[in-house]
């Protein structure tokens, strides 16, 4: 098994919270200085796409209202916790050095993934509560 030296298990720890930071700062910028086009395929078929709501979403995530951020796209919060998951199994794999059978990337997985997400982006077409606002 592969030893890890002690800079790369520090960059496994340190990398991902200074590229949050670097985001975080990245999209305040250009939520207050680039105006974002509508969405096209709204407009023209007044069907929402599978990404309707994904920037309402992070704006209410970054000010912290997860309930809302759920509400204007579930697929934002679905893919930050797949993020933390996939995250943690390499924080695993880097500083505690163990192999361990891996449920995130795993085909089983990802294709029920694919499939409840293809079935929310129809299903919001046709039920109101959970339709972006």
């Amino acid at each position: 098994m592969k030893r890890y030296k002690t800079y790369q298990k520090v960059l496994v720890i340190l990398l991902p919270f200074v590229s949050v930071a670097a985001l975080w700062l990245l999209a305040h910028f250009v939520l207050k200085y680039v105006m974002l086009p509508e969405c096209q395929f709204y407009k023209w078929t007044g069907i929402y796409c599978p990404g309707c709501g994904d920037t309402r979403a992070v704006i209410a995530l970054m000010n912290g209202d997860v309930l809302l951020s759920l509400r204007q796209n579930a697929l934002i919060i679905a893919l930050l916790l797949l993020g933390i998951a996939m995250y943690a199994e390499l924080l695993l794999k880097v500083v505690f050095e163990k192999k361990f059978k891996s449920p995130v990337f795993n085909l089983k997985f990802l294709v029920i993934f694919l499939i409840l997400f293809s079935a929310y982006a129809v299903v919001r077409n046709f039920v109101p509560a959970i339709a972006p606002i």
